[in-house]
């Protein structure tokens, strides 16, 4: 491939970029320096500058306009969270059934620290999963699934735990 084709797909790529940049509300240095500039070369120049920049540090540092909502990488973790907290409670849920009757127990402490609950809160969970231990198990055959689910639904009718939660 010959440089002048090289350099026609590269700014095809930068054009289609800035484009999907600047559909959504935009980020970032370029996104501020360039902004109330409209047009193509505006919009080519802001996805440049932010390339350039490093945009992953304003999503990061959630700076220069860019927030948490912007950052794919919190975005990608509470998937990893949610992953590990479904996968934690299949592979333990005769101990946390055992472990929530009582309202206390090492693994009712992963399934916290799992849900990323702060100490001090963490009674609230345990408290939750004891009084509503008939409601989570409602009988031999429930699911891991189906007691997180009931177990979600239920810190986020709670004031201490509801902040943990997105329902």
């Amino acid at each position: 491939m010959n440089t002048l084709a090289k350099i026609a797909a590269l700014t095809g790529l930068v054009v289609l970029a800035s484009g999907r940049e600047a559909s959504a509300r935009a980020c970032g240095i370029g996104s501020q320096i360039w902004e109330g500039n409209d047009g193509l070369p505006a919009r080519v120049l802001a996805f440049t500058t932010n390339f350039w920049t490093l945009k992953g540090i304003s999503t990061t540092f959630e700076i220069s306009g860019c927030t948490e909502k912007d950052n794919w990488l919190k975005k990608g973790a509470d998937k990893v969270t949610q992953a590990r907290i479904e996968h934690f409670a299949s592979e333990n849920l005769d101990h946390l059934a055992q472990e929530m009757a009582a309202g206390r127990g090492e693994h009712l402490d992963v399934l916290a620290h799992l849900f990323e609950i702060r100490g001090e809160d963490e009674v609230a969970l345990r408290s939750l999963a004891q009084s509503h231990f008939e409601v989570l198990f409602p009988n031999d055959q429930t699911t891991s699934s189906e007691m997180l689910q009931t177990l979600a639904r239920m810190m986020s009718e709670d004031p201490v735990l509801a902040a943990y939660v997105e329902m």
